[in-house]
């Protein structure tokens, strides 16, 4: 597979190469050619003369130095190991055709390449493929103060986890001459490969084991889309049919013994399936003549899809329409409907297959259900100076066989309200605020509250042509007065607790034109997010008997960010230009568990602290050699500091060098 992408990457590449140096010479042979010396030429027809623009692009080649220390999360998506990199960038266009091609490779797991074709508005290809090294941490879990019952064991002490990541989306629309039907294709494959942390337990409650173990990933999804559409008169049809296939390859089920349990035997049984899925759908797309004061639209589409190793199936079906009138400039009026209609078929049981023995399982139905939203919004604009926006939305959802899933709801309903006003109360300053609240009926899991209250306000502020400054503050507040606790035993659902959360998110941003050769962008970004609720912890007693749950009051949860961020470019000289950039990035975050579970050696609030900084610098130098040539050296620094627990410290240092060429 690893020889396959850089095929791909490389022939992708070559291909765009040669289209762009064969179009020069080709544009130059279909020059028009002078007549020679006493020859006399008569033009019995005016033709259309016939439009070239040159070719134009770069490339590039270089070599990036990395240089790295514990630093999977400094260097999260950072592929560990020097390499050779190369670009291209190029765009053609001897009219009727025009090709484009971007190609940027950094290593062998790095890479992107976006490549296209036309030919008049006939023909429109497409080819975009990306590549991206996933560093994942190596976690040890075994923590201070766990009781003797509970062992951990890792069964690949020494083992890099990592996944390569590979995206490739193709497509292609036709266009029928002197008419409005058009044929289109979309495919995209995704590869991810590497090697992953499998984390589970065996054993039983006196004998509990923490596994850890490799778990290799090569996994393969392809998503096929092919559709047709057309103008028929003042409508316009779109039909489109899709197909989705995911194939996990490789140890896509794990094997180990397991204890008797129950009605069930000690066995070798599998566990922790990635499971096979496939899809398919069909939507057929309708709507009116943009062009006029009253525009209607109407989708309606089936959506199949199957776990092939669990038998469980869905259908989906969907309906839109959407109605907008404008009878006057200032004033737009706009209805929206939308049905979702999901069936789920659940197998009444399923087989443990293990080495030597089998077991069925009784299995609940899957949760069916119908959704209907309706949404009325309106636009009012007095002037260039004003405007008005207000909209009412109502969504219903209606659960079926929720029998068997006590703490479900049969129906949930949400109110959402929404004013927005866009004003430019001087000539300098732009200003927006909007306010949403939301009630819901029934919610169905605890971190839905009953209502919410979110207010936005942003400006945008001008007060010379070389200074810009944009402010955003966002409020939201939920509010959730009964949760929904369910004990194991006695097997009661319990309505107790409240929860409330109040979020702050600030951003100031200021970019201003120091002089003509310098240029500066600063910004901070805040963001607070504060929990209080209610948590209820199940209780077992000693005597094999079950009671009501542990219950903590008020427990607070808080996260915190701050991010400082300062870009710079100077340009000394016309053939020197220099790029810096810095982010510095502070977050913490604690819940202030009460530690009711009495007897316990540890704390639970020691589990839940976060406090962490991370450090970005980049510097760019660009040096123009001559008109055509150019070298370029880029610096990037990410240091990470895990101050609360030192697990995930580390930094990175990279250093790219590369010759540009122009042409």
């Amino acid at each position: 597979m690893r020889c396959k992408k850089r095929y791909c990457i490389l022939h992708v590449s070559v291909i765009g190469i040669a289209l762009g140096w064969a179009v020069a010479p080709a544009m130059a042979a279909d020059g028009e050619a002078l007549p020679a010396a006493g020859v006399t030429t008569v033009n019995h027809e005016k033709q259309e003369p016939a439009v070239y623009y040159e070719t134009e692009g770069d490339y590039y080649l270089g070599y990036r130095w990395v240089s790295d220390d514990d630093s999977l999360k400094a260097a999260e998506y950072i592929y560990p190991h020097s390499s050779v990199t190369f670009g291209l960038d190029l765009l053609s266009c001897p009219l009727p055709y025009r090709y484009h091609m971007n190609a940027e490779f950094l290593s062998n797991y790095d890479f992107y390449t976006d490549a296209g074709f036309a030919y008049k508005d006939l023909v429109l290809f497409r080819d975009i493929l990306v590549g991206v090294h996933h560093n994942l941490e190596h976690f040890n879990y075994q923590y201070a103060g766990e009781p003797p019952d509970l062992v951990y064991t890792d069964r690949n002490p020494g083992d890099d986890y990592y996944v390569d990541f590979v995206s490739n989306l193709l497509s292609l629309r036709l266009k029928a001459p002197d008419f409005p039907f058009h044929t289109f294709l979309n495919h995209r494959h995704i590869e991810r490969e590497g090697r992953d942390q499998q984390r589970f337990l065996l054993g039983d409650f006196n004998d509990t084991h923490k596994i850890s173990e490799a778990r290799d990933v090569d996994w393969s999804s392809n998503a096929l889309k092919l559709g047709t559409n057309s103008h028929l008169g003042p409508v316009e049809v779109e039909y489109a049919f899709d197909q989705a296939k995911f194939n996990p390859d490789g140890s896509e089920i794990l094997y180990d013994p397991y204890p008797a349990s129950g009605d069930r035997h000690a066995d070798i049984y599998p566990h922790n399936v990635v499971p096979e899925t496939e899809s398919s759908a069909h939507s057929m797309k309708m709507h009116s003549s943009y062009t006029g004061g009253i525009v209607t639209a109407a989708t309606v589409s089936n959506l199949y899809q199957k776990n092939n190793y669990s038998r469980i199936e869905s259908t989906t079906w969907k309906g839109a329409f959407d109605f907008s009138w404008i009878p006057d400039p200032l004033v737009g009026l706009f209805f929206k409907y939308r049905h979702t209609d999901v069936d789920m078929d659940t197998p009444d049981t399923v087989t443990l297959t293990g080495l030597s023995n089998s077991l069925n399982y009784p299995v609940r139905q899957g949760v069916s259900y119908d959704k209907d939203v309706f949404s009325l919004s309106s636009r009012y604009r007095p002037g260039n100076l004003l405007s008005l926006l207000a909209s009412y939305e109502f969504s219903h959802l209606d659960r079926k066989d929720v029998g068997e899933w006590v703490v479900l709801p049969g129906q949930s309903n949400i109110h959402t309200i929404n004013f927005t006003a866009n004003a430019k109360p001087l000539d300098k300053v732009k200003v927006k605020a909007s306010y949403e609240y939301k009630n819901y009926s029934q919610p169905a899991y605890n971190n839905t509250p009953d209502s919410s209250n979110k207010l936005r306000l942003t400006t945008t502020y001008l007060p010379v042509p070389w200074l810009n400054v944009y402010l955003e503050y966002i409020l939201a507040l939920t509010e959730r007065n009964s949760l929904n606790y369910l004990n194991s035993d006695p097997a009661l659902l319990l309505e107790i607790g409240e929860r409330d959360g109040r979020h702050d998110q600030f951003l100031v941003s200021l970019t201003t034109e120091l002089s003509p050769k310098v240029s500066l962008t600063a910004s901070w970004f805040y963001q607070r997010w504060d929990v209080e609720q209610d948590l209820a912890y199940g209780k077992w007693l000693m005597a094999g008997a079950g009671d009501l749950p542990y219950l903590d009051v008020g427990v607070p949860y808080t996260d915190e960010a701050n991010s400082f961020s300062l870009a710079i470019f100077y340009l000394p000289r016309q053939d020197l230009t220099v790029t810096a950039d810095l982010t510095y990035t502070i977050t913490k975050g604690k819940t202030g568990y009460d530690d009711v579970v009495g007897g316990e050696p540890f704390s639970l609030s020691s589990f839940s602290a976060l406090k962490a900084s991370e450090t970005i610098c980049s510097l760019e130098i660009a040096k123009r050699l001559s008109k055509d040539w150019e070298v370029r050296l880029r610096s990037y620094m990410n240091i990470y500091n895990d101050r609360e627990y030192d697990r995930l410290d580390g930094n990175v240092f990279t250093t790219t060098f590369s010759i540009k060429r122009y042409f």
